[in-house]
C-alpha cells in the first residue's frame, strides 16, 4: 500500500511542480498587469481611460485563457467561459474567435478579472509556499553538497547545525521524509489553485432562443450521422458475418445433396461441417442483436445489465446504484425504468468506458455509479490509473478516456442525442473519470 501510495506520489508531483511553477510567474506577472488595469479604470474616471480599456481587457482575457489551458492539462478537464460574441465557449486565444471588444458589462471578462485578482495575490502565496517547502526539501537531501563546496557557510545551510560528515548524512536521511511530505504537498495546493481558478475563469452565457436552436440542430445532425454510421456497421457485420456464414451452410448442404449419389461415406463429416457453420452463423447473429438492442436490457433492466458489464470487465470493478433499491435490496422498491432508447444509450455508455479501462488504463480497480431517477440517468464510471487522457488526443492512456479522439465523440453524440451532458477528468495519474446525464423525462 505505501509502495503503491509512494509511486502514485512520485507520478503526480511533476505536474503539480510544474504548474506551481508557471503559476509563479504568471502571478507576478499578474501583478503588474493587475496594476496596469486599476490605472486605468482610475484614468476612466476622467475619460481618456476608455480609450486603451479594450486593449487592456484584450490582454486580461487573453491571460486568462492562457491560464484555463494550464488548469485544463492538470485536473484533465476542458476549461471554458463563453465571453460575450462568442457563443462556443471557446473563449480568446491562438485559433479561436474573441469578441472584437471585450467589455466590463461582460459577465465573463468581470470574472477573469476577479480571477486576475485572486491569482496575483493569495494564488501567487500559496504557489510560494508550495515551493518553498520543496525548497527545504532539496536543502536537506543536498547537505553533504553544501559541506564539501561551501565549508565557510555550511551551518547556515539548512536548520541543522552542519558540524560533521555524520550530521550530514543524517540531514539526507531526513531530507528524504522531508522530501515525501513536499511531495505529498505540493499536488494538494496546486489543486486548490487550480479549482478555485476553473471556478473563477468558467462564466455561463445566457443561452437565446437562436442559440438554443442552434445547438439542437447541430446534436441532430450529429445524431442523424451516427444512426447512419450504425446502420452501415450493421449492413458490414451482417455482409462480413452472418451473411458469409449463412452462403458457406448452404454449399455445404448442396456438396451433401452431391456426396448422397456418389459418395454417401462422406455424408456425416459433411453434415458436421454443415451445422458448425450454422451455429457460427447464429452466433454472429446474437452478436449483432446484442450490438443493437441487449436483449439483457428488455429482460433484466439498466441496473442488472450495468452489473453484468462489470462483472465481465477484466478489471475488478464495483457497482453502486441510486436509488437504495436498484441495487437488490431485500423489500426495496425496483428502480424506475427509464425510455428504452436512453437505457440503450446508457448501456453502451457503460461498456464501451469499461471496455477502455480494461485496455488502455492500466487499473488496477474501478468503479461504476448508476443513478436512475424519474427525469434523468447519472452515469460516473472511474478508474485508478495512469490517467492524462485527453478529450482531443489520439491513443490516450487511460479510462475510459481511451474512448480517445473517436471512441468520446462518438460517445458524445450518443449522449448529445438526448440533449445530454459528457464530462471527462483525467489529470496525469489518475483518477480518471467519466460522468455522464442523460434526460429521459418525457
Amino acid at each position: 500500500m505505501l509502495e503503491q501510495w509512494v509511486r502514485q506520489t512520485a507520478v503526480r508531483f511533476p505536474p503539480a511542480a510544474g504548474y506551481v511553477l508557471v503559476c509563479l510567474g504568471t502571478g507576478l506577472a499578474g501583478l503588474v498587469l493587475l496594476a496596469l488595469t486599476a490605472a486605468v479604470c482610475a484614468l476612466c474616471l476622467v475619460g481618456t481611460g476608455f480609450l486603451v480599456l479594450p486593449a487592456t481587457l484584450r490582454v486580461v482575457t487573453r491571460y486568462a485563457q492562457f491560464h484555463r489551458r494550464r488548469v485544463g492539462r492538470l485536473l484533465g478537464v476542458q476549461v471554458r467561459t463563453a465571453y460575450q460574441g462568442v457563443p462556443d465557449g471557446s473563449g480568446p486565444g491562438p485559433g479561436s474567435a474573441i469578441a472584437p471588444k471585450p467589455s466590463l458589462r461582460d459577465p465573463a471578462v468581470r470574472k477573469d478579472l476577479l480571477w486576475l485578482l485572486c491569482h496575483s495575490v493569495p494564488g501567487t502565496a500559496l504557489c510560494v509556499l508550495a515551493l518553498v517547502v520543496c525548497g527545504h526539501a532539496v536543502n536537506w537531501l543536498t547537505a553533504p553538497l553544501w559541506w564539501l563546496l561551501l565549508p565557510a557557510q555550511r551551518d547556515r545551510i539548512i536548520l541543522l547545525t552542519v558540524d560533521s560528515w555524520w550530521k550530514a548524512l543524517a540531514a539526507v536521511v531526513v531530507g528524504v521524509g522531508y522530501a515525501l511530505v513536499a511531495m505529498a504537498l505540493t499536488r494538494p495546493l496546486a489543486l486548490l489553485h487550480a479549482h478555485v481558478s476553473r471556478r473563477l475563469l468558467t462564466a455561463r452565457a445566457r443561452t437565446g432562443l437562436a442559440e438554443r436552436v442552434r445547438a439542437l440542430t447541430v446534436s441532430r445532425a450529429e445524431a442523424l450521422d451516427a444512426h447512419d454510421a450504425e446502420l452501415r456497421r450493421i449492413e458490414r457485420d451482417l455482409h462480413d458475418g452472418a451473411q458469409a456464414d449463412i452462403v458457406a451452410v448452404s454449399l455445404r448442404l448442396g456438396m451433401i445433396r452431391r456426396a448422397l449419389d456418389r459418395r454417401p461415406e462422406q455424408v456425416p463429416e459433411l453434415l458436421d461441417v454443415a451445422q458448425q457453420q450454422a451455429e457460427k452463423a447464429l452466433d454472429a447473429l446474437r452478436q449483432l442483436v446484442r450490438g443493437i438492442y441487449p436483449p439483457v436490457l428488455a429482460d433484466r433492466g439498466l441496473v442488472e445489465a450495468v452489473r453484468a458489464l462489470a462483472a465481465l470487465c477484466a478489471v475488478p470493478t464495483r457497482t453502486d446504484f441510486e436509488p437504495a433499491g436498484a441495487a437488490g435490496a431485500a423489500g426495496a422498491a425496483p428502480p424506475p425504468r427509464a425510455p428504452a432508447a436512453a437505457e440503450a444509450a446508457a448501456y453502451f455508455v457503460v461498456s464501451e468506458a469499461l471496455t477502455n479501462v480494461a485496455k488502455h488504463s492500466g487499473a488496477r480497480n474501478a468503479l461504476v455509479r448508476l443513478r436512475i431517477t424519474a427525469d434523468r440517468i447519472s452515469i460516473r464510471v472511474e478508474d485508478d490509473g495512469r490517467g492524462g487522457a485527453a478529450e482531443s488526443a489520439v491513443g490516450v492512456e487511460s479510462v475510459v478516456g481511451a474512448v480517445g479522439a473517436s471512441g468520446l465523440v462518438g460517445l458524445r453524440r450518443r449522449v448529445a442525442a438526448f440533449d445530454g451532458s459528457t464530462e471527462l477528468s483525467s489529470p496525469p495519474g489518475g483518477p480518471t473519470v467519466l460522468k455522464v446525464e442523460i434526460p429521459c423525462g418525457s
